[in-house]
């Protein structure tokens, strides 16, 4: 939407600090994933915030996914802006769909993720039932579902006693689309599909898929990950559901039935965090919509339902009120009211020890200012991202960030950002923007966005420190310096800043090159490795939790090594703060419980299903300890037991120091992954 950088007058109400970064050529859109780096963009998701239903224009078409309920406080949907030319510039393409934009009935905007036309189905209904879709056998006790990528959903896992498969619908976002369609982009697979895929293709797999259209080189977001050993979707969803010697757990019954979203599979690609809501939404929405549609096809009272969503990032406001957070909040509590037995289970993230987050106190910033330092490393081939968050209750007067660029680069980069609007940039959030530049060209971006008009944000974004891409620029390696003034307007006692660095490292299907920054305490040097709580120093992974996942009603799952009931030393915690006396609490976000991630030091992450059939690996994270709880509520579920019937609680009457609470929660939940080989001597155990 910004061709020109310096062109303010194109920024509309629509605009945030990502939006602007990510869909400049100017600025950091060569370095985002290749849905938005290729350019022009005729089809692209968004959310509206507020209630009420958007309609169509002359010049755009208008999309809604299945919804759980019509008019939700949050609408994500998609639009096909017919007016674009496919061969025009960006700047015209961008102009153009802020103008549409403008012409629409809502309110509030929020732009995320291009998609592909080739996913635009020619006819959609939104209300239809998808075609050859058949209910389950039998009623389901408990419905499963998984949002992930890379869903193997022909995997053997997944069938039931007689051969059938147990996954009854799986929707595709990124798949190219059929000419007809219940959802409003990609390819929706049900269980009638799935079984004639095998019939047709047999042991042939990779052929299925492709037939399926689940592999397609010719688009990027779904590419050719299923021909992979080995998905984070195949790790999760063995877990969570599946049946196989690999997974090593009791075999789920035949009614408890599975529903999969495949999220776009460069979702994981940008390091932003920008442009995935629409599609996580949607997901939502989708299983909460197709569980219904099964329940209507029995008695019409809902299922209980468990979803997995293993996904998040590091950044963002951490405290339950971003728009994701908000609108699942309201999807899961608006559920338990017609059905009790409704969770959403997500991680704590896998950043606990890797220096992306920091609570500067008023204790810190006693003087009036604070410098933190910001290592970039070399050879990072994506964009960088570092966020700091003022207390929610603060009026940022005389407030300002300095950023210094690393000694031995050009002096000219340091740049001062107030924390006050920029009186001409109107309608929307309050904001402002500073660019870095180096030799003429951009670097970075430098802003201040009161979000969503109640919490001031300070970010800044630098591109990467390899020159790829022919873009023949580059940020500098080393360590930025970060200083905070808050001027007039000292912060309270109770109050604190948070900065968190966004996620950056490389998923190994996606080749993306990151390498992550982290955040390096310049007051204090790293204290030594031992087996003590770390100290409450401002650099600190208590409080480095998945950025999405702190919803009031998400199920927030850390990770504890099996062999020694520690938590890995990797899981995401909660955050801490400290009293009037010095005393260390959990202020918020406290997970659900922890579970298992890592079997034992020399056996790290848990053992799961390949892509194949057949096939099986091993992989490291939160993801699979919230795949684990998954696989056992649903369990519950099946039995009519409450979400944590034979969870542990830990530490019974006793209450354990903040540090210890943070990362574990109150209740353990019991291994699953191994535990039916030690259970019985029929079932061989095929190692990986």
């Amino acid at each position: 939407m910004f061709p020109h950088r310096h062109d303010e007058e194109r920024i509309d109400k629509y605009t945030g600090p990502y939006e602007r970064w990510i869909f400049s050529e100017d600025l950091g859109r060569p370095f985002a994933f290749p849905a938005i780096r290729k350019g022009p963009t005729t089809h692209i998701t968004a959310l509206m915030e507020g209630k009420g239903m958007l309609a169509d224009t002359d010049d755009v078409e208008i999309r809604i996914p299945p919804l759980w309920k019509d008019a939700p406080e949050i609408t994500p949907f998609a639009m096909w802006n017919k007016a674009v030319d496919p061969e025009a510039s960006a700047g015209q393409e961008d102009a153009e769909l802020a103008r549409c934009l403008n012409a629409l009935n809502g309110t509030r905007y929020r732009l995320n993720m291009p998609i592909d036309p080739a996913t635009w189905p020619e006819t959609y209904h939104r209300d239809a039932t998808p075609e050859g879709w058949q209910p389950p056998k039998v009623k389901p006790r408990v419905i499963i579902g998984v949002i992930d990528d890379g869903i193997p959903f022909l995997h053997r896992a997944f069938r039931d006693s007689d051969g059938d498969t147990r996954i009854n619908l799986c929707w595709l976002q990124a798949a190219g689309a059929e000419a007809s369609a219940a959802v409003p982009f990609g390819r929706e697979i049900t269980s009638t599909k799935i079984d004639a895929l095998r019939s047709d293709f047999g042991e042939r797999e990779i052929r299925a898929y492709q037939a399926a259209g689940a592999i397609d080189r010719d688009l990027p977001e779904i590419d050719t990950v299923l021909m992979q050993h080995v998905t984070h979707g195949a790790h999760i969803g063995g877990i969570a559901a599946g049946n196989d010697p690999y997974v090593g757990a009791m075999d789920m019954p035949d009614d408890a039935a599975i529903l999969a979203v495949q999220l776009p599979n460069t979702i994981a690609w940008d390091t932003s965090g920008f442009g995935k809501e629409m599609m996580m939404l949607s997901a939502v929405e989708y299983i909460f919509n197709r569980a219904r549609m099964i329940a209507k096809a029995f008695d019409g009272e809902e299922i209980p339902l468990v979803i997995n969503f293993s996904y998040g990032w590091s950044a963002n406001r951490h405290d339950g009120k971003s728009s994701f957070e908000r609108a699942v909040d309201r999807l899961i509590m608006d559920r338990r009211k017609k059905q009790p037995c409704t969770e959403l289970v997500m991680p704590t993230g896998n950043n606990f020890d890797n220096d992306m987050h920091a609570r500067i106190s008023a204790t810190e910033i006693a003087d009036g200012t604070y410098s933190i330092g910001w290592q970039l490393k070399p050879d990072d081939r994506t964009s960088s991202y570092l966020e700091i968050w003022l207390p929610d209750d603060l009026d940022p007067e005389g407030w300002t960030v300095t950023v210094s660029p690393p000694t031995g680069t050009d002096a000219g980069l340091e740049c001062t950002i107030p924390v006050t609007a920029d009186p001409t940039l109107t309608g929307g959030d309050p904001r402002r923007f500073i660019e870095l530049e180096m030799d003429g060209k951009n670097i970075g971006q430098l802003s201040a966005d009161k979000h969503l008009n109640d919490r001031w944000r300070v970010m800044l974004a630098l591109i990467p420190t390899a020159g790829n891409l022919g873009v023949g620029r580059r940020a500098p390696v080393g360590l930025w310096t970060i200083t905070i003034n808050t001027g007039m307007t000292p912060l309270g006692p109770e109050q604190h800043v948070d900065i968190w660095v966004q996620r950056d490292d490389d998923p190994t299907q996606l080749g993306t090159g990151g390498q992550q920054s982290y955040l390096v305490d310049l007051a204090h040097p790293a204290p030594p490795r031992s087996l003590e709580p770390p100290a409450l120093t401002p650099v600190r992974g208590y409080g480095c939790l998945n950025g999405i996942g702190t919803a009031p009603s998400a199920f927030r799952i850390a990770g504890y090594m099996q062999s020694t009931l520690k938590p890995a030393r990797y899981s995401g915690s909660a955050s801490i703060a400290v009293d009037a006396q010095g005393v260390p609490f959990v202020d918020a976000n406290l997970p659900g419980a922890t579970a298992t991630a890592d079997q034992g030091w020399f056996r790290p992450g848990l053992p799961s299903i390949g892509v194949l059939s057949g096939s099986g690996a091993r992989i490291v994270g939160t993801s699979a300890a919230a795949a684990t709880a998954t696989r056992l509520i649903a369990l519950n579920f099946l039995n009519g037991q409450p979400t944590c019937a034979g969870f542990t609680e830990i530490y019974g009457e006793d209450t354990p120091p903040a540090q210890t609470l943070a990362r574990t929660g109150k209740f353990r939940v019991p291994p699953v992954c191994g535990e039916a080989m030690k259970r019985s001597e029929e079932t061989p155990f095929l190692g990986v």
